[in-house]
């Protein structure tokens, strides 16, 4: 048994390393263990609106647009209540964004005001098309019309992860189903809890 004493002091080490780096808590999202530096430049109704003007929130940004029938208004339901469940000192240092993936339907008025139906301290934001494409392409979002009718008449299939970020850098994935909160009501807590160990 004495042999196996020189151990303790690397037995400790990795428990301190488990919950002073790592943490306690058992994330629901997926976790980036190497977290990627981003940023981008997109258009608010009030100008340019950059990433790194939240370098001290934590960032919950999500891409889609406002004719979406139904993963958009669903994801952003979910953030709505993520939100609301965090105390107001909580809330004061967290930013959810929308990106409009639809410039050529959404304006930044109109992605704002979208937001902001979910709740007012939400941003809208977009860009011009090639500017979109460089930040989709940042954080690996997909998106294509589809269904095209005409000019004005088309849907946009999007990617729908929910992309958390600190200190601008990528750190957390919510994928659509986990902010899915009225078929999955249960997540609700969970999801809560994960942003709650980020901030």
């Amino acid at each position: 048994m004495r042999r196996f004493w020189f151990l303790l002091p690397v037995l400790g080490l990795l428990v301190g390393y488990l919950f002073l780096f790592r943490g306690n808590h058992a994330f629901f999202g997926t976790r980036l263990l190497n977290p990627k530096p981003v940023d981008f430049a997109l258009e608010g109704p009030q100008g340019t609106v950059r990433l790194r003007d939240f370098q001290d929130k934590l960032v919950l940004l999500f891409f889609g647009y406002t004719h979406c029938p139904d993963v958009c208004p669903t994801t952003l339901l979910g953030i709505k209540r993520v939100y609301e469940g965090l105390t107001p000192e909580e809330q004061r240092r967290v930013q959810v964004i929308f990106v409009s993936v639809d410039p050529e339907r959404d304006t930044p008025e109109i992605a704002d005001r979208y937001a902001k139906a979910f709740n007012p301290a939400f941003l809208g934001l977009t860009g011009r098309p090639e500017v979109l494409q460089e930040v989709a392409r940042t954080f690996g979002v997909y998106y294509q019309k589809t269904q095209y009718r005409g000019p004005g008449d088309y849907l946009v299939d999007h990617t729908a992860t929910t992309f958390v970020i600190r200190g601008g850098k990528l750190v957390l994935l919510l994928s659509g189903d986990k902010l899915n909160l009225i078929q999955n009501p249960g997540y609700l807590p969970r999801v809560v809890a994960d942003i709650r160990a980020l901030l």
